[in-house]
C-alpha cells in the first residue's frame, strides 16, 4: 500500500479568497508596504533642514519624462510599477518600495555592449594599432583591423558617467527620480550624479528584461547613443 503524506493547514481556497479580498488595491509604488514599516522611527540627521526632501507622485509627470527620454510614446514600454521601480534609488524609503540596483546592472552591460559594437564598427582608426614590443606580426584581416579601435577609444569615452548625467537633466530625470539626499542643499556632494546614472541604466535594464535585447539595442542605439554624441 503506498504511503499517503497528509499535511495540516488553513490555507484553503476560501481564506486565500478572504487574504486576497482585503489586500489594498494601491500599487506599491504610492506607499511602504505595511508589514515593512517599524515600530520605531529612526531618525539621525543632524540638521532639521536635511530631514524634509520632497519626491514626485504624479504618473503624468513621470510619463512626461519617460516620453522625452525614449520618444513619442515611450512611457508606453513599461508597465506602471517598472516604470516606478526603474526611477527608485535604494536611499528612497529604505529601500521598501524595491530599487532599481539590479535594472542598473542589465542596463549597464546592455549599454556596454551595443556601444562597444559601434566602436568596432567604425573604420579603423589610425594609429590605433598597438606595435608588438617583440616584433611579433599578429593575423590581420580588414575586417579584424576595427577592433583595435577599443585601444583608444572605449564605452565610457562615449556614454561616461558626465555624458549620462547631461542627458538625464536635459530630460527633466532629475524631477521624478525617488531618492534621498544626505545632504538636501548639496545634491552634487549627495552623489546625485550618480543617482541620476543608475535611474538611466535602470530604464534600460527594464527595457532589456520587458521586451529583450532587439528593441533595447534600438533604443540605446537612437535613444541614448544619438543623444550624447549629437
Amino acid at each position: 500500500m503506498p504511503c499517503v503524506r497528509t499535511y495540516a493547514s488553513d490555507a484553503t481556497p476560501e481564506s486565500f479568497k478572504s487574504k486576497a479580498a482585503s489586500a489594498s488595491p494601491v500599487p506599491r509604488w504610492s506607499q511602504t508596504p505595511p508589514e515593512m514599516k517599524a515600530g520605531v522611527q529612526l531618525d539621525f540627521a543632524k540638521h532639521a533642514h536635511n530631514k524634509i526632501w520632497s519626491v514626485n507622485n504624479d504618473p503624468k509627470k513621470l510619463d512626461e519624462v519617460y516620453d522625452r527620454l525614449l520618444g513619442p510614446n515611450g512611457s508606453r514600454l513599461l508597465p506602471e510599477e517598472l516604470k516606478w521601480l526603474a526611477v527608485t534609488h535604494k536611499s528612497f524609503d529604505q529601500g521598501r518600495r524595491g530599487f532599481n540596483d539590479r535594472l542598473a546592472l542589465v542596463g549597464r552591460m546592455a549599454l556596454i555592449m551595443e556601444t562597444t559594437k559601434q566602436i568596432v564598427a567604425k573604420d579603423a582608426i589610425p594609429g590605433a594599432k598597438v606595435t608588438d614590443e617583440f616584433n611579433r606580426q599578429p593575423f590581420s584581416h580588414p575586417q579584424l583591423d576595427s577592433i583595435d579601435n577599443l585601444a583608444v577609444e572605449g564605452p565610457r569615452d562615449i556614454v561616461g558617467k558626465e555624458k549620462l548625467y547631461d542627458l538625464a537633466i536635459e530630460v527633466g530625470l532629475i524631477d521624478v527620480v525617488r531618492w534621498k539626499p544626505r545632504l538636501v542643499r548639496k545634491l552634487k556632494t549627495s552623489g546625485v550624479e550618480v543617482v541620476l546614472n543608475s535611474a538611466i541604466l535602470a530604464i534600460l535594464g527594464a527595457i532589456t528584461l520587458q521586451h529583450g535585447s532587439v528593441v533595447a539595442a534600438q533604443v540605446i542605439r537612437e535613444r541614448i547613443l544619438g543623444k550624447v554624441r549629437a
